[in-house]
């Protein structure tokens, strides 16, 4: 018996897995990531805009940038940047550029593990690419180990981050490398939805070129689809190292699939 060329056709297609829909696993706008990684196949971005008001110096003003690149279940790349920056310093003229590119691998190596939370391990290279001399840069390489940590209890996402940064001081700074632990704690409450609201506290230890940091960020996000997630808030620095307070706007959304999941 032969069955027709086009009946052919709707049989596969009816028998021929379909993807999953794109759904975005927004890190913004916090400092604490999630243990949990883009879906495989997917390209997904993280964009902002973001003016912090310095205690003692200018403000400064950056457009925070991330593309995340789902390599394999649980496996992700990650491509960063601050972006454009502009940096006003007190008495001096103001200065403009693009800030150093960060490269990261995370893996989630752990589903509903200890007290139920994802665990995940990220390594991080920043390079030097943007100028130390205007400010704009660090001046030498950033090695970053992250371990991170969440849950989602009923209408409550968890995420916990442990940091330990090794970075490298440029010549005019002595040369060398310094040593950095950080943590934060990030919590959301999903009020409905497409709204929620994070409350967050981080901190980070002091080094050579800079003062202990201390702060903590209150942000709300909006759901417009599972593609795209808009988000605002408002960073408060706790301690004379961190800026007295620090605005941001920005979007998570996904840009499509570079293969096959």
């Amino acid at each position: 018996m032969r069955i027709p060329l086009t009946l052919c056709l709707m049989l596969c297609g009816f028998l021929r897995a379909e993807e999953p829909p794109i759904e975005v696993n927004p890190n913004r706008p916090t400092f604490a990531n999630p243990a949990l990684t883009t879906q495989p196949g997917v390209a997904e971005l993280e964009w902002g805009l973001q003016r912090s008001t310095l205690r003692d110096d200018g403000p400064s003003f950056g457009t925070p940038t991330l593309l995340k690149l789902g390599l394999a279940k649980d496996l992700e790349l990650r491509l960063s940047c601050p972006g454009y920056l502009r940096l006003e310093p007190a008495g001096a003229p103001a200065v403009s550029g693009l800030g150093d590119f960060n490269l990261a691998v995370q893996w989630c190596y752990l589903h509903n593990g200890l007290f139920g939370m994802d665990q995940a391990i990220q390594v991080a290279h920043t390079f030097p690419t943007a100028s130390s001399a205007q400010g704009l840069g660090n001046g030498a390489p950033i090695d970053i180990l992250t371990l991170l940590f969440s849950r989602d209890a009923g209408p409550y996402h968890i995420d916990v981050n442990l940091l330990e940064s090794w970075i490298g001081l440029a010549p005019d700074a002595g040369g060398g490398r310094a040593t950095q632990t950080a943590g934060t704690v990030s919590i959301t409450r999903n009020l409905n939805d497409a709204w929620s609201i994070t409350g967050e506290l981080y901190a980070l230890q002091a080094t050579p070129v800079n003062a202990r940091i201390a702060s903590n960020l209150w942000a709300v996000a909006y759901k417009v689809s599972k593609r795209l997630v808009l988000d605002a808030g408002v960073d408060v620095g706790l301690t004379q190292g961190a800026p007295r307070y620090t605005v941001l706007a920005g979007l998570t959304v996904g840009l499509g699939r570079f293969r096959k999941s």
